[in-house]
């Protein structure tokens, strides 16, 4: 039996096609050029957002006095907007990789079709798999190392706090 190319699904909907989409993406773009691009990127982030942080945190009145604590707490804080942003991109490229990596495309439209379910021909899926392997696998590394380095130095930074105050 012959498998027809002809598929049901909207095409912003096929996952190659959401592969794409993210690639072009301004914000998504970033693990593509590779892990240094990336890092440098997170950095300028967490550059931009420190002064705003440093002024939030000087209406503490109980870090007034303690210079140390309101450097480091301010370095904390700002920490979690380079967080969010590499969360947000390893939960984008996960769900596309999930979907490039299954047999069948769920996808949804305005009409009586909503909740339908795609068998992909053989072909798309050799292709897909092809593509989640060699494209997409290297950027969740990038994004996972990178998180982990993250998570890293806001421990270490963490513990200079509960340090400080034993």
């Amino acid at each position: 039996m012959k498998q027809s190319n002809y598929s049901p699904v909207p095409i912003k909907q096929i996952p190659l096609q959401e592969f794409i989409e993210l690639s072009k993406s301004i914000f998504f773009s970033w693990p593509l050029k590779g892990s240094i691009q990336l890092n440098i990127r997170l950095f300028i982030t967490w550059l931009l957002f420190l002064p705003i942080f440093l002024i939030i945190i000087s209406g503490s009145y109980s870090l007034k006095n303690d210079l140390f604590n309101y450097l480091i707490i301010s370095f904390l804080s700002s920490l979690l907007i380079p967080f969010i942003l590499l969360i947000r991109q390893l939960l984008g490229w996960s769900y596309v990789y999930k979907r490039l990596k299954s047999e069948a495309i769920n996808y949804e439209e305005t009409d009586w079709h909503d909740g339908q379910s795609w068998k992909k021909p053989i072909i798309w899926q050799n292709r897909d798999k092809l593509v989640a392997n060699n494209d997409l696998m290297p950027i969740l590394t990038t994004l996972k190392r990178s998180l982990f380095v993250l998570t890293l130095i806001f421990i270490f930074s963490s513990s200079l706090i509960v340090y400080k105050f034993n």
